[in-house]
């Protein structure tokens, strides 16, 4: 479709296609979008693949107050840009990209969330610590979600308001989970708690955000979001306070061979494998995660008539995968470091 019209991006999720374009006015975007849709459905046609009309929607980003009055023709359908918010991949955006629509979805899934719970705990009594566990993850997850694009700092122009509204939902919080009157120290609950104030989590959240996009591999395109000369790129920057070069993973096109012996054998094999003679240095890795998401690695060899290893614990911010690729780096630093020759 990008070949086939000038001018027009496109981005699919699952089974959702979405075409965008720029243009000078809404008139020229709604033409390069109906050239969009009459060859996508031509494409479909001859590969044997139908779109819903229906449910087709158009949305306009502008800085202009007044709704465009173009519309956008999709097969036999005229569809106009939306006048409200429109839903993409969880995210309310507005004309004006201000993400005000998607805050107070956000702060009233929130409240609902919390009066859910509190029911929930006023019939099941909960002990504080698991209340507040549950209130952690499932009203401030509830409420922040999409926060990390939004935010602009404590007291900036366009988000007043918004920390004071989630900080409000966090204080309910400590009052539901300890049960105490309303007149009680705010400060006093969420330090007993351990609730952080609503500034601070906004602020975690947007550096571990920008902090994911640039551990992605070298060559994708939403890496290239921190550092770009946007609203959300200078944020993200800000956010890190990082303004020079990024360590790059990078793929390879033509992965390398390692020759190693791969062994998957049952505990009393593997016991056995294990205790075999080889010439040279064996090493043996292994790594978990554990249900409250501690992760760690191992790696034990043969040292003389005994055994010896090594271990880390990762923290709770890692994967399976994550440690098990740790296991086997920390096994050929150690491998690196010793001789070749059976001890």
């Amino acid at each position: 479709m990008e070949a086939a019209v000038p001018g027009i991006q496109g981005l699919s999720f699952v089974d959702d296609i979405s075409w965008w374009a720029d243009g000078a006015d809404c008139t020229a975007v709604a033409a390069k979008l109906s050239a969009a849709a009459t060859a996508a459905i031509g494409w479909a046609v001859e590969n044997g693949v139908a779109f819903d009309s229906g449910k087709t929607e158009a949305a306009m980003f502008h800085k202009k107050r007044s709704a465009p009055r173009a519309t956008v023709a999709v097969g036999t359908n005229s569809v106009p840009f939306n006048k409200e918010a429109t839903r993409w991949l969880g995210i309310w955006l507005n004309a004006q990209l201000s993400l005000k629509e998607h805050h107070a979805t956000r702060m009233n899934e929130g409240r609902k969330a919390l009066t859910r719970l509190r029911q929930l705990t006023g019939q099941m009594g909960l002990t504080p610590a698991n209340c507040r566990k549950v209130m952690t993850a499932y009203v401030q997850s509830a409420t922040m979600f999409g926060a990390e694009l939004w935010w602009k700092g404590d007291h900036a122009t366009g988000t007043q308001g918004r920390a004071e509204e989630i900080q409000w939902l966090i204080n309910q919080e400590a009052q539901t989970t300890t049960g105490c009157f309303r007149t009680t120290n705010l400060g006093a609950l969420s330090m007993e708690l351990g609730l952080r104030a609503a500034t601070a989590q906004l602020e975690n959240r947007q550096q571990c955000f920008g902090l994911r996009l640039l551990s992605l591999p070298l060559g994708d395109q939403v890496r290239q979001v921190v550092g770009a000369p946007t609203g959300i790129g200078r944020r993200l920057t800000n956010a890190l306070a990082h303004g020079g070069p990024t360590e790059s993973t990078v793929l390879l096109e033509e992965p390398e061979t390692l020759e190693v012996e791969l062994l998957q054998e049952e505990e009393a094999e593997a016991k056995a494998e294990a205790e075999r003679t080889r010439p040279g240095l064996t090493m043996f890795t292994d790594s978990l995660r554990l249900d409250d998401g501690a992760s760690g690695s191992s790696v034990v060899w043969r040292q003389g008539l005994t055994w010896a290893g090594a271990k880390v614990h990762m923290g709770n911010n890692q994967e399976a995968y994550d440690a098990e690729c740790a296991a086997l780096a920390h096994a050929l630093e150690l491998a690196a470091q010793r001789s070749s020759t059976p001890e």
